[in-house]
């Protein structure tokens, strides 16, 4: 039998829960299908417990100088399972809010369970237990997010290696952690592992290091993570991987040279996949561009009518708030016929680092390359009164501004 809704959303990430819970309230009858990552990838694996990591890793820089505020503090000692022990405990409660909200919403039906399409907006969920539901939608959406990338290294599948969900449950702390990718989850990571008392080498392809941001920012921000004492080997091409004596073997190649690094634990950090794979999506008529992620339009509507994507499987910026805009331009559509769209929309985003980089608009490249006269202002965090009563003052701010309107076309703000 198949059961019939409004609304059916296949994913219960940021985008997907925040529009079922919604379209719910607003009376529509709604079901909502998840695998079993309840609250979806930021709450379990992603933005909540890594800044909660980061959290922790700060108050023990902040104790590693107390005496810079006139404090005295014992050194802090190992604090790995600590902290691992308290990121679970906020993730947990997480999960058991969303839980919540998930089988007591009214006109909403929670399916926990894993859903494949067989059909135009028809969805065959089979239970934890065995059991299945077939469900219908006259609108369905999409939001089954992403998982890490692991990239095609030679022995890479012969070694234990961790990615940016397993190094979050270690019971052990890395003697010398390396890192194979020098993105913005790497250097997250970098941070957090150093200043728990890891060594920390990041291994990364190219010789510009943050290629997105520009090169005074970026060269900023690196001065900070090599005074954390974070290495980093630059235009390395990993070229395999093998077991060591005590740990991991990376075996790469640099200027035209054969080097290797020993390591006790290894980490790839080289981007993150659209989960579109098992879903049926040919059945629903549903088209995945040559990246893997599923292709929309600037409404976010599928190749198949009435089927939308949401987040980090349609390709879009790989952000919760990416999602949480998505789920905003989708709910006034349904609901108000709005005809809101994703053309122009600002991505602002965060570095997680300390200090964070906050980045919103252009870079001063990108605006110069797009033919805009631009006028410059920086202003280093040093400079900046309440940095030096906090004792934060390494960074800088940057803003970019077309000299003929004096708008701002974007801003760098790499400061506590």
């Amino acid at each position: 039998m198949v059961e019939q809704f409004d609304d059916v959303i296949l994913g219960g990430g940021k985008g997907g829960k925040s529009l079922a819970m919604a379209l719910a309230k607003a009376g529509h009858s709604v079901a909502l299908i998840e695998k079993g990552q309840i609250g979806g990838t930021c709450i379990n694996v992603a933005c909540i417990p890594t800044k909660t990591m980061v959290a922790s890793a700060k108050l023990i820089e902040l104790a590693g100088r107390a005496d810079d505020y006139g404090v005295a503090l014992t050194p802090p000692a190992e604090a790995l399972a600590g902290v691992i022990a308290r990121k679970r405990r906020v993730v947990a409660a997480m999960v058991d809010t969303h839980w919540t909200l998930f089988t007591t919403t009214p006109n909403m039906t929670f399916l926990l369970g894993e859903g494949v399409f067989v059909g135009e907006r028809t969805i065959e969920v089979t239970g934890q237990d065995g059991s299945a539901r077939v469900v219908r939608g006259t609108r369905v959406y999409i939001n089954t997010g992403s998982q890490t990338t692991v990239p095609p290294i030679p022995g890479l599948d012969t070694v234990d290696y961790l990615t940016s969900t397993s190094v979050m449950e270690l019971d052990e702390l890395p003697n010398r952690l390396a890192i194979i990718g020098g993105g913005y989850i790497a250097l997250e990571f970098a941070q957090i592992f150093r200043r728990l008392g890891s060594e920390v080498v990041v291994v990364q392809r190219g010789d510009r290091f943050l290629p997105n941001e520009d090169p005074d920012i970026a060269g900023e921000i690196r001065k900070v993570l090599v005074h954390d004492g974070i290495e980093f080997l630059d235009n390395a091409e990993t070229d395999s991987v093998q077991a060591g004596p005590h740990g991991v073997e990376v075996l790469y190649s640099r200027a035209g040279d054969k080097e290797s690094l020993h390591c006790s634990h290894l980490m790839v950090a080289v981007g993150r996949t659209p989960n579109t794979t098992g879903l049926g999506l040919d059945a629903a008529g549903v088209q995945l561009n040559p990246r893997g992620a599923i292709t929309v339009n600037d409404r976010l509507e599928t190749t198949a009518q009435g089927v939308y994507a949401i987040g980090d499987c349609n390709g879009g910026p790989l952000f919760t708030h990416a999602s949480w805009d998505d789920y905003r331009i989708l709910l006034a559509n349904v609901l108000h016929d709005a005809g809101r769209s994703t053309a122009g929309r600002l991505m602002p985003y965060t570095l997680f680092i300390d200090p964070e980089l906050g980045r919103v608009g252009l870079t001063e490249e990108q605006a110069r390359a797009a033919g805009y006269d631009v006028a410059v202002a920086t202003l280093p965090a040093a400079k900046v009164p309440r940095a030096n009563t906090a004792g934060e003052t390494k960074g800088v701010l940057k803003a970019v501004v077309d000299r003929k309107t004096d708008q701002i076309l974007g801003c760098s703000l790499f400061c506590h």
